[in-house]
């Protein structure tokens, strides 16, 4: 590939007073928004079961499921998120990110068309089977997207925003869900698919995935739409376009017969240990029950506060809302907070809530004297959504599109988001397998280990990402956490590199 220099170009020409009238930040926000709302489908259709059963299974229903129909509608979402992960990592390397984007979007609006439309059993799964694939597809395009368009200083929390989305989306679904019959409420759910769709049609296409593919010029414009025209993003962008040349000459040379360059990028330490480190991230987060209490919210809520005391739709819209200002927390944490402390916060939260929720619903039904106290039980609940939320839960998908190197983040983020849809639809399946079989105590006592066995992993392997470039994250996987905290050291006070660098120059590279 061969990045030829435009001609130069006036800039008074270049900078449109559209572009003018709004701040750098303001247009990142914008180009963020259509991935955030497509994130906040996937907590809708995550969502929809949790309505969607209740009101098949009632008496007057004109569709009547079995136990085990209903397992399968539960579950027939997650079934194909890991292929959409694997297509969407596809499409974004392929077409590119922001046409990903629309091809899911429409994809979306298509699942949900067919709910509302659904008359029968079949029809049913076909709809859920369309939106749990535009689940997957919105995945790895989504994290990267704005990974690639955002500033170093608000890359945290515009990929939190996207975990916040998705929490939001199951309240709404649910809310729907409440007010509304099921085939009105995937109507709704299909609207914001438009407003998404639209959104990205005025959004750039990534300057990372452009410059990759040797158009500098609309490369360029792309990065001087999302981060201005001043002097500093004028050298950013040159020592963007200095890396890709110097990587493609690394590249050019290693196929000539260097033998660090003759090896594939997917055999490198820098690819590797990110993809180990968020498949056990992923792992983590899935099998400690984050998703079970989504789908099954109803049916937990009859369980654990009883079915005499607290409403349980009354009680679902508590937790959802619960798991809505928890996501919003995490936002202003991901600005502020590392991702390692965080990361261990949430995990020690966890495996407490969980344990503690586990032995309380033991005493619960087995001692009458404790079936009093069961607003505890929601006390516990909450507990856990919360500590769940603030790390476990937004953390992979943050680190989902900053870990990788370019050259194979496609990839990569594919793969890390389809094992854990995989783990998803695991845990889904099993879910009221494992409720029947050990009691909903034992099963978030399993959780509870689980979670437990997976923070202390993560405190061995997972390295600190928070308010760095790109480029150095991929430079501290290549020499390892250890080596790249002393190198860190050895820079000066405060881990500071003594030589002058430009601001954000691999926030794209």
């Amino acid at each position: 590939m061969v990045i030829k220099k435009p001609p130069a170009t006036d800039d008074a020409f270049i900078e449109s007073n559209v572009v003018k009238r709004f701040s750098p930040l303001a247009r990142q926000i914008l180009a963020a928004s259509g991935p955030i709302i497509s994130s906040a489908a996937a907590g809708m259709t995550n969502g929809f079961s949790a309505i969607l059963l209740p009101q098949l299974q009632q008496p007057g229903s004109k569709l009547s499921i079995t136990e085990d129909q209903a397992s399968w509608i539960a579950s027939m979402a997650p079934l194909p998120m890991a292929l959409g992960c694997i297509l969407g990592g596809w499409l974004m390397e392929r077409c590119g990110r922001k046409s990903a984007h629309l091809l899911l979007n429409i994809s979306f609006a298509v699942g949900w068309c067919v709910l509302s439309m659904a008359g029968s059993y079949p029809q049913i799964l076909a709809g859920r089977f369309i939106t749990g694939l535009s689940c997957g597809l919105v995945g790895p395009p989504a994290s990267v997207y704005i990974a690639e368009t955002s500033d170093p200083r608000y890359r945290g929390i515009l990929l939190a925003g996207v975990t916040f989305a998705v929490s939001g989306g199951i309240l709404l679904a649910h809310l729907f869900g409440t007010f509304f019959r099921w085939q009105t409420a995937a109507l709704l759910c299909s609207l914001f698919m438009i407003v998404a769709y639209l959104l990205m049609l005025v959004s750039p296409e990534s300057p990372a995935w452009l410059l990759a593919r040797g158009e500098r010029v609309e490369a360029e414009s792309s990065f001087r739409w999302l981060r201005g025209y001043d002097p500093a993003s004028r050298q950013e962008f040159d020592a963007m376009v200095a890396r890709t040349q110097k990587d493609e000459k690394s590249g050019s040379e290693g196929q000539e017969g260097s033998a660090e360059g003759s090896s594939s990028p997917y055999r490198r330490r820098e690819f590797v240990m990110p993809l180990v480190t968020l498949l056990v991230f992923f792992a983590t987060m899935q099998f400690s029950g984050v998703n079970i209490v989504a789908f099954y919210s109803i049916a937990l809520m009859k369980t654990t506060i009883g079915s005499d005391s607290l409403n349980e739709y009354l009680a679902m819209l508590i937790v959802d809302l619960v798991r809505v200002v928890t996501s919003l927390v995490a936002c202003i944490l991901l600005r502020s907070v590392g991702r390692r402390p965080l990361a261990m916060a949430s995990g020690a939260g966890t495996t407490v809530s969980l344990i503690g929720l586990s032995i309380f619903l033991y005493f619960q039904t087995s001692i009458p004297l404790y079936r009093n106290y069961s607003w505890l039980s929601l006390v516990f609940l909450i507990s856990y959504i919360v500590f769940v939320g603030i790390g476990l839960f937004p953390l992979p998908w943050c680190m989902t599109g900053e870990v990788f190197p370019v050259a194979t983040r496609g990839l990569g983020s594919g793969l890390t988001s389809s094992f854990n849809f995989v783990c998803f639809f695991a845990v889904i399946k099993t879910g009221p397998t494992l409720f029947a079989t050990v009691g909903i105590n034992g099963t978030f006592l399993v959780y509870g280990v689980i979670s437990l066995l997976g923070t202390l992993l993560l405190y061995v392997i997972l390295p600190e990402t928070k308010n760095r470039t790109l480029q150095e994250i991929e430079e501290q996987f290549r020499r390892g956490r250890r080596k790249a905290k002393d190198a860190e050291t050895a820079d000066g006070p405060g881990g500071q590199s003594t030589v002058p660098q430009v601001g954000g120059i691999s926030t794209i590279s």
